[in-house]
């Protein structure tokens, strides 16, 4: 458990130093959905261990495509990444 928060937490300090694309949905929001989301999955390991493991499986793929994205300097559809953000946020809750 104690990997995946930092796992959280590097990814959300990748997103936060990167440049991004003008969009409805920018750096800054997708940072807040992202933080709205650890929050939310930290609750989840507290209250139901197994079930906070499977939405730790969820979030895992969507950051690590991200994180790959933004290490080689490609640019990030910051609209997409609020879209999945708000996707994991209503099976989180």
């Amino acid at each position: 458990m104690r990997l995946s928060k930092f796992a959280l937490a590097a990814v959300c300090g990748v997103v936060l130093s990167s440049p991004g694309l003008a969009s409805a949905c920018d750096q800054q929001e997708a940072m807040a959905k992202g933080t709205k989301l650890s929050q939310l999955v930290q609750a989840k390991m507290a209250a139901d261990p197994n079930a906070g493991q499977a939405m730790m499986a969820k979030m895992q793929p969507v950051m690590q495509s991200y994180q790959g994205k933004l290490s080689s300097g490609q640019t990030v559809d910051w609209d997409a990444v609020c879209s999945q953000y708000d996707d994991l946020i209503k099976q989180a809750q």
